[in-house]
């Protein structure tokens, strides 16, 4: 059987979405939740939709308050059975009577969608998929309290298939670790991992190559930076190579704290090019619009996706706390091409609620911009942009996609805005739905 594309977790071969919400639970605020909504191939259908919780009996654990369950997703058909899976992490499971430790579950997918699941009791902030040993089974990174990779086979499903298995580097200096990402920066066959790190002498982002054995414990390179919340890889230039945008939302620009901004650097057959250098944007760049303000957090989520279908990724900039006028923390993401040069920065563009074909008002709190992935949901082989807004309706939260055309993101078209209403919540309050999209 076809390995299925990730997020495709019945088989019909169309990109179904996955988000998480802190959504109360069999009484138990912020339990977690994961809303799953089917494609059709040419829109997202509310009806079709699964929300899966710990209170599913297929759910190994209980939901209790603050789990979180759902914070993280990742999609990839781990055991290549045809039909995609969906790791999910709850960074703050409880486990044998102790809060705190945290869980990471796989479900797998079956023809009717998600319904068997897997549980593995670690800290698990972060996931991402990729194939690091470049057989046919896509595998998954884990960032916790210290990195772990699971390696995809036929048998993840069985009882003691679930095995996490240690790499990057390790040690007591070294804490914090964010902004996972998978690719192929070097164009080999095998996914990379990226991630940025503390330690006591400043922030660092650590590349780890793939090969036949899978990723080791030593970084491949390491480059100096600053805190970051969000990766994403793609080819912007469509050389071949996967290029890493990392989000910096703590950053000061401009003299303006945690105005924040966007570091890109560009693959090559070395890994990350560092003779050409990275690409800085913020709000001062020249074309980018806005400008740098006091806890913006510019940068809070990146994604990487082909919007346009020209070959070369385009670059989303996830806004939260941006002020829309005197409307604070409505926020608002910017969409910047991608070329053959790089990216372009005077075709950046702005998308906030309720203008520019957006639906919605910009209120205070909306934190438009959370969230942002790229995904193909009505099979026009250009990438859609699905962006959430958690703060909307007293932190109830939304999310919606916006259509990729061959000049860019678009208005919503076709698809619906998904509310916890729209997907029918027992409890919409407080859900603070989209906290997370499956990457």
């Amino acid at each position: 059987m076809k390995t299925a594309a990730p997020n495709d977790f019945n088989g019909d071969g169309f990109i179904d979405l996955a988000l998480g919400s802190q959504a109360t639970v069999s009484g138990f605020p912020f339990a977690g939740m994961v809303p799953v909504v089917y494609g059709t191939g040419t829109t997202l259908n509310p009806a079709k939709r699964q929300r899966i919780d710990e209170s599913l009996s297929w759910v190994p654990g209980d939901p209790q308050q603050d789990e979180g369950f759902g914070s993280a997703l990742a999609s990839a058909d781990f055991n290549a059975d045809g039909f995609a899976d969906l790791a999910v992490c709850a960074p703050t499971e409880t486990e044998n009577g102790f809060g705190g430790v945290g869980a990471l579950y796989i479900l797998f997918g079956r023809s009717v969608g998600l319904q068997f699941a897997v549980r593995a009791a670690t800290n698990c902030d972060e996931v991402a998929a990729g194939n690091f040993n470049g057989d046919k089974f896509p595998d998954l990174a884990i960032l916790g309290d210290q990195p772990h990779v699971v390696y995809g086979s036929a048998t993840l499903s069985q009882p003691g298939g679930l095995v996490l298995r240690n790499f990057g580097v390790v040690s007591e200096e070294l804490f914090a670790r964010t902004a996972l990402a998978a690719g192929d920066l070097n164009r080999d066959g095998y996914s990379d991992v990226v991630y940025t790190v503390s330690r006591t002498r400043g922030v660092v982002l650590q590349v780890y190559f793939g090969g036949a054995g899978g990723l080791g414990s030593t970084f491949s390179q390491q480059i100096a930076t600053s805190l970051s919340t969000s990766a994403s890889i793609g080819d912007i230039n469509g050389d071949g190579f996967g290029d890493l945008a990392v989000g910096s939302p703590a950053d000061t620009v401009g003299g303006f704290d945690l105005a924040g901004q966007v570091r890109v650097w560009f693959g090559s057959a070395t890994g990350l090019n560092l003779t050409r250098g990275v690409t800085v944007i913020n709000q001062d760049s020249p074309g980018v619009p806005g400008g740098p303000e006091a806890g913006d957090y510019f940068g809070f989520s990146v994604a990487l996706g082909d919007a346009t279908g020209d070959g070369k990724a385009d670059l989303a900039i996830g806004v939260p706390f941006e002020d829309i006028g005197t409307t604070l923390d409505a926020g608002y993401a910017t969409v910047i091409l991608g070329t053959t040069a790089g990216l372009n920065l005077a075709s950046s563009k702005a998308f906030q609620q309720g203008t520019g074909g957006v639906p919605g008002t910009a209120a205070e709190g909306n934190e438009f911009g959370w969230a942002t992935v790229f995904r193909d949901f009505n099979r026009d082989n250009r990438a859609d942009l699905a962006i959430t807004a958690v703060g909307t309706n007293a932190n109830q939260g939304l999310t919606m996609v916006l259509t990729g055309t061959a000049t860019g993101v678009n208005g919503p078209g076709v698809f619906p805005v998904l509310t916890p209403q729209v997907l029918a919540f027992p409890v919409p309050a407080l859900a603070f739905f989209g906290v997370s999209l499956s990457r």
